[in-house]
């Protein structure tokens, strides 16, 4: 990308030379800032085999309509290769907000998939092998989702303490989407860290948090901001942690998970997974003396920049999501979602779903890649830029620890004012020429010039009715005596230091829904005005 001087720089902003050579990489020690795979320092990938061990998992974020139709999809997918389930919840669900809400009234199963109680995620999970395949929930901090999947587990006679699979359950997460309905920021640190102490001492299999930068890159923040905003959450929780010492630290932080963009800048992408790699060692092992080392091991999902989709000849996109898988491999992730090319229009086809599928498919078994381990390691670009990239994100962090760290960044509306000027910065960029999107600021057709038409997804509205009766139904059977207790509970143990966990567990066995859950923890905690506008 080159500026109006004519600088050419990543989409960071970092300069990049015309060829480099073993000048630019005269200060690294092979052995301290590189290292081999599965060995500190983790830059060439956590593993010792990587894929010459096994591939990535193959996990689509997925939901559309009713847990059934849900259900069906996974199946699909599972027919198809995929290796992993991943819950894409419709907007009611993260939101809070049950299916007769009049608030959500046009979102019920409009975006992913409405789930409302253990009944629900037994449907969508219906003759899947869970006790094979790990599932990730984009569940709300405190929400439903988690202790469904987890009842749903127990009455299929699999222990809690072989239970697999992911939370999102971060608060950077969940602070960067505009949604209706949430509790403060410091409501979902408690929330979220209350269930990493509870799986660490009775789930251990599970990662009871995915720290996530990808909605934040989705933001328009660049590489260097996704990185250092995704570690100083990593600081924050170890923190925290360290703070309430009722769970060893290395036990703690033992099943952090992450999830970070795939973009456009192929080189940046690849070192910033290799920088991120680095970095986590060094604060886990390092700065915390966590001595474990494999606590200090970034194990990360990358999932293809839906923010970098254009709806204008939407099938540039296939191209765009193929580049960024292999940003993902090259930079060595251990789960890949490669989204459908018609996000930009529509929820994905099932052509788009095959098509995603096998885009990894092919990356992995056809294009030769992942014959070596880390195989751009040693080339004087890759090193310097990982390098620089790295000493970029630490700086960064700075900036954040400097408005006391990123919990308080993000309650004063300092991370929500880096968000805003980076999409201004996005647009006009875009409108100068700088930033090139071929087909929108280059080389652009008019509409009806595009010698094709892409399907169009198209959902079944009537399933909105039958999920506000499943739930009228629901409120009416349930035993009353053990909600009415449950919620109780809830109420008082919110109002205390104790594990909050155990008692929103208890509630949704009894039949809580989201609605009631979301009502529970901002009767004492109150609603979070979205800071966009700060």
């Amino acid at each position: 990308m080159a500026d109006n001087n004519g600088q050419i720089s990543t989409a960071s902003g970092i300069p990049v030379k015309d060829i480099y050579t073993p000048e630019d990489v005269k200060s690294i020690d092979y052995d301290k800032d590189i290292g081999s795979p599965g060995k500190p320092p983790y830059t060439r990938g956590v593993y010792a085999s990587m894929y010459r061990g096994q591939l990535w998992t193959i996990r689509r974020l997925t939901g559309y309509d009713s847990p059934e139709a849900t259900n069906a999809r996974y199946k699909e997918e599972y027919a198809l290769g995929q290796t992993g389930f991943s819950i894409a919840p419709d907007i009611s669900t993260p939101s809070g907000m049950d299916p007769d809400d009049p608030r959500v009234a046009y979102d019920i199963g409009h975006a992913g998939v409405p789930i409302y109680s253990i009944e629900d995620m037994e449907t969508v999970f219906k003759d899947l092998p869970i006790e094979k395949c790990s599932a990730f929930l984009a569940d709300r901090v405190g929400g439903l989702l988690t202790p469904a999947y987890f009842a749903m587990a127990q009455r299929r006679g699999i222990p809690l303490d072989q239970v697999r699979g992911t939370t999102a359950n971060d608060m950077l997460t969940w602070s960067s989407m505009e949604l209706a309905n949430q509790p403060p920021p410091e409501a979902y640190f408690r929330l979220s860290t209350d269930l990493i102490e509870w799986c660490a001492q009775y789930a251990p299999r599970w990662y009871p948090i995915s720290m996530n930068s990808y909605n934040p890159r989705d933001n328009g923040i660049t590489a260097v901001q996704e990185l250092g905003m995704l570690m100083a959450d990593v600081i924050q929780y170890l923190e925290e942690g360290k703070r309430r010492g009722r769970v060893p630290l290395d036990k703690f932080c033992k099943r952090f998970a992450f999830n970070m963009a795939a973009n456009n800048d192929l080189f940046e992408e690849i070192c910033k997974l290799r920088a991120g790699r680095r970095m986590l060692r060094k604060i886990v092992n390092d700065r915390f003396g966590v001595k474990d080392p494999s606590c200090g091991q970034l194990r990360v999902h990358v999932q293809t920049s839906g923010s970098t989709h254009t709806h204008q000849e939407p099938l540039n996109n296939v191209i765009r999501i193929a580049y960024q898988t292999l940003a993902a491999v090259l930079g060595g992730a251990q789960s890949i979602h490669a989204n459908g090319y018609d996000e930009a229009v529509c929820l994905p086809t099932e052509e788009a779903m095959l098509l995603a599928i096998r885009t990894e498919q092919i990356v992995g078994l056809e294009s030769g890649v992942t014959n070596t381990i880390d195989p751009l390691g040693g080339s004087y670009y890759v090193e310097s830029l990982t390098n620089e990239i790295e000493s970029r994100a630490w700086d960064y962090i700075k900036k954040i620890e400097d408005q006391g760290g990123l919990l308080k960044a993000i309650t004063n509306g300092w991370i929500h004012r880096e968000y805003k000027q980076a999409i201004v910065d996005y647009d006009n960029k875009l409108k100068s020429g700088e930033l090139t999107i071929i087909g929108v600021n280059k080389f652009r057709l008019d509409p009806d010039k595009v010698p094709y038409r892409v399907p169009i997804f198209k959902s079944d509205r009537s399933s909105v009715e039958v999920l506000k009766k499943r739930i009228k139904k629901l409120r009416e059977t349930r035993d009353k005596t053990k909600h009415a207790a449950a919620m109780k509970k809830l109420d008082e143990v919110l109002r205390t230091p104790d594990n909050t966990f155990p008692a929103i567990k208890e509630a949704v066995e009894a039949h809580a829904t989201p609605g009631e859950l979301a009502a529970a923890v901002m009767k004492v905690y109150g609603k979070w005005t979205y800071p966009i506008g700060v």
